[in-house]
């Protein structure tokens, strides 16, 4: 797929009575959107992978935080 086959249009989240959380999970939809049209579905899944290895990593890093 060329880059000159995909058009995105950029929109910007408005917060207006918003919590920062729903914000954030707004921006986190907009930026898996952004991620599915520019990348092909192989590499969309690596990036899912590594995604959840660094969250499960964090957690374990939390917990050895919270232990010493």
């Amino acid at each position: 797929m060329s880059p000159s086959s995909l058009t995105l249009v950029a929109q910007r989240p408005t917060i207006s009575n918003q919590s920062v959380g729903s914000a954030t999970s707004e921006h986190e939809q907009q930026v898996a959107k952004l991620t599915k049209a520019l990348y092909p579905v192989d590499r969309q899944e690596k990036f899912l992978e590594l995604q959840a290895e660094v969250e499960t990593l964090l957690g374990q890093l939390q917990a050895l935080q919270r232990v010493r």
